[in-house]
C-alpha cells in the first residue's frame, strides 16, 4: 500500500474516540468515587454521554480532573468531526450523482462485468470520460441525455438478448427525449447471434444501434499488430511464415479469421501457414473454411490435435489463447516444444489472470529466465487500447469495419494486377486514406440495403448454401444504382462535373453522366463493384440471400 492511499484519516479519527473515551474513564473513575451506589455501568454510560455533551459528572464544573476536563472537550470535538465529514460524504455524493445526471459528452458503460470493465478500462486509457451503471434503471443517473456513446456490456450468460434489450430501453429513452447518445453498441457474447445481429443492422441502414463480440474485436485487433510486425521485421518477411493458434475457442477463431484477412495484404510470393492446435482442431477448422473465405483461400490453415506435432521446426509465433486463462498459462509453462521461437515468439492471452502480465510482460525472465524474453503477455483491454479515438468509442461500428473491408478488397485487387503502394491516392491503408474516400466507403455502405432491396435481396451469415450471383440485367440495374450512389456520394462532398478530373478542385467527367451514357469500361467498374458484394461479404461471415428463393445449406457452421 502507498502513503497516498493509507487511510490515516480514518485512524487519526478512530484515535480521537479512543483517547476520548480512555481519559474519560479514568477521569470519571476519579471524580465520582463519592457518588453513593456508583457501578462502572454509570461510569461507561457517562462516558459515551460526552460525545453528546450530556454527562452529569462533568456538566457542573468545578474541580475536575485534567483527564475528565480534557475528555468533556475533546469527545464533543470528535463528534462535531463525524458529523461533518458524514454531511461532507452525503453531500460530495449528492453532489456527483447531480454533475452525472446532467453531464455532456461522456460514454455510458452498463454492467458489472469483466467486458464492461474492459471496455470502460479502454474508452478511459484513450482520455474519455466514462460513467458506469449497473444495469438500465440506472441510465438516467448517468446522464443519458448527454452521452456520446453507449456500451451495454451486462452479463448475457443466461439471456443471450439482455444487453441488446439494454440497447434497446436506451434508444426508446433517448427518442422520447430528443438527445442523446448517437451510438449505442451491445455486447454478444454468443458469436452465432453476433453475425445474425449485425447482418439485420446492416440491412437496416440505421447508424446508431450496433452488435459486437469482444473476443472477436480484440482478436482482430491483435491479428492486424501480429502480421504488420511480420511484415515490418528488418529484412522483410521470410517466404513463408509459419504460426500456431493454441485453443479452439472465440478468441483463438477470431484470431485466425483476422490473421487471414490482414495476410490478404501481403503481396503475392508470400505464404502464411497457420497450425490450429485443439482437439476438436479438425472440425474447427473446416467451420472456418466453410464460413470465412479469407481463411480457405489466402492461407493454409492444418488442423494439429496434438501440440507440437505440426511441424519439425519451430514456428515463427505461437498464440496461445484457450478458453480458460488456467489451461494457456499451464500451457506456456509446461509445453517446451513452444519455447524454441525468437524473442516474443511465445503469445499468451492472459484475461482473468490480468494481474499475473506484471510478472510476465517485458520481464519474462524475472519468472521463467529460460525463456529469456521469448513470451509476450496480452490482455483484450491493452488491445482495445492500441488504437486511440478522438471519438469515445472503444471499437469500431459495423458500418466501419465494412466499409475497411471494401477499402481492403479494393488494395488487394490492385496489388494483384500490379498496382503499388502510394501509385494513386487510393493505394493506402485505410489509417491514411483520405477523408473523402473514407466517407465514400461509407456511403457505399448505408446504401447497400436499398441497393439490394430492388432485387428482393437482403444480408444473412453464411450457412454454406451456394452464393447468389447477380448477371445480366439483374447485374446492370445494380452497377448503376452503384454508379448513382457513387454520384450522390460526390455531389454531397462538394464534387461538380467538367471535361477534365481534378481532384484538388474536386472535378469528375462522369459527374451528372446517365450509367446508359457512359464509357463501357466505367460501366464495367460498376459491375465489378457488384460482382464483388459477396466476397465483401464473406469478410464477415455475412453473404446475400433472396427473400423468396429456397435456400438448403450444405454445411451448417457457426464462428
Amino acid at each position: 500500500m502507498t502513503r497516498a492511499s493509507f487511510p490515516w484519516s480514518r485512524i487519526g479519527f478512530a484515535v480521537l474516540v479512543v483517547v476520548s473515551l480512555g481519559l474519560g474513564w479514568w477521569g470519571l473513575m476519579l471524580d465520582t468515587t463519592h457518588v453513593p451506589g456508583r457501578t462502572w455501568y454509570d461510569v461507561v454510560y457517562h462516558d459515551l454521554q460526552l460525545f453528546v455533551m450530556g454527562a452529569d459528572p462533568a456538566s457542573e464544573g468545578g474541580g475536575l480532573s485534567w483527564q475528565l476536563q480534557v475528555a468533556r472537550f475533546l469527545a464533543p470535538g470528535t463528534a462535531v468531526y463525524a458529523l461533518f465529514e458524514a454531511a461532507r460524504a452525503l453531500f460530495t455524493g449528492e453532489i456527483r450523482r447531480f454533475r452525472e445526471r446532467r453531464a455532456r459528452g461522456h460514454a455510458i458503460v452498463v454492467g458489472q462485468t469483466d467486458a464492461a470493465d474492459t471496455v470502460a478500462a479502454a474508452l478511459e486509457a484513450a482520455g474519455h470520460r466514462v460513467l458506469r451503471t449497473a444495469d438500465a434503471a440506472g441510465l438516467a443517473g448517468v446522464g443519458l441525455t448527454g452521452a456520446t456513446v453507449l456500451y451495454a456490456c451486462g452479463d448475457d450468460t443466461a439471456e443471450a438478448t439482455a444487453n441488446v434489450l439494454t440497447v434497446a430501453e436506451a434508444e426508446a429513452a433517448v427518442r422520447r427525449a430528443g438527445s442523446g447518445p448517437e451510438r449505442l453498441y451491445a455486447h454478444v457474447s454468443d458469436p452465432d447471434l453476433g453475425v445474425a445481429l449485425q447482418a439485420r443492422h446492416l440491412s437496416c441502414a440505421e447508424p446508431g444501434v450496433d452488435f459486437f463480440t469482444l473476443d472477436v474485436i480484440a482478436a482482430q485487433a491483435l491479428a492486424v499488430r501480429e502480421v504488420r510486425r511480420i511484415l515490418d521485421a528488418p529484412g522483410g518477411p521470410t517466404p513463408v511464415t509459419h504460426l500456431v493458434v493454441v485453443g479452439s475457442g472465440e478468441f483463438a477463431k477470431a484470431l485466425v479469421v483476422g490473421l487471414a484477412r490482414e495476410w490478404e495484404l501481403a503481396g503475392e510470393g508470400l505464404r502464411l501457414v497457420v497450425d490450429l492446435t485443439a482437439d476438436d482442431a479438425d472440425h474447427v477448422a473446416g467451420e472456418l473454411r466453410a464460413r470465412w473465405s479469407p481463411v480457405a483461400r489466402r492461407i493454409e490453415l492444418r488442423a494439429v490435435p496434438v501440440l507440437g506435432t505440426g511441424s519439425a521446426a519451430a514456428p515463427d509465433a505461437v498464440y496461445v489463447c484457450h478458453a480458460s486463462d488456467g489451461a494457456s498459462l499451464r500451457v506456456a509453462l509446461t509445453a517446451t516444444t513452444l519455447w524454441h521461437g525468437g524473442p516474443g515468439s511465445l503469445v499468451l492471452l492472459l484475461d482473468g489472470l490480468a494481474g499475473l502480465t506484471g510478472a510476465f510482460g517485458t520481464e519474462a525472465s524475472r519468472v521463467l529466465d529460460n525463456l529469456d524474453g521469448r513470451l509476450r503477455t496480452v490482455t483484450t483491454r491493452d488491445l482495445l487500447a492500441d488504437v486511440e479515438r478522438v471519438e469515445a468509442r472503444a471499437h469500431d461500428d459495423m458500418y466501419e469495419r465494412i466499409a475497411r473491408s471494401v477499402h481492403h478488397v479494393y488494395l488487394r485487387n490492385q496489388l494483384e494486377r500490379g498496382v503499388g503502394w502510394g501509385e494513386v491516392p487510393a493505394m493506402v491503408r485505410w489509417e491514411d486514406l483520405p477523408d473523402a474516400l473514407r466517407a465514400s466507403n461509407r456511403g457505399w455502405v448505408v446504401g447497400l440495403p436499398a441497393r439490394l432491396a430492388r432485387m428482393g435481396a437482403t444480408i444473412a451469415p453464411r450457412d454454406g448454401a451456394p452464393e447468389v450471383v447477380f448477371e445480366g440485367a439483374e447485374l446492370d440495374r445494380l452497377a448503376e444504382a452503384e454508379h448513382e450512389l457513387w454520384e450522390s456520394v460526390r455531389v454531397a462532398q462538394g464534387w461538380r462535373s467538367g471535361p477534365v478530373r481534378d481532384d484538388d478542385a474536386r472535378v469528375h467527367p462522369m459527374i451528372g453522366v446517365p450509367w446508359s451514357e457512359l464509357p463501357e469500361s466505367n460501366r464495367e467498374k460498376d459491375r465489378d463493384v457488384v460482382r464483388l458484394l459477396p466476397e465483401i461479404l464473406a469478410e464477415f461471415g455475412l453473404e446475400v440471400v433472396r427473400y423468396d428463393a429456397p435456400r438448403v445449406p450444405e454445411l451448417s457452421v457457426g464462428v
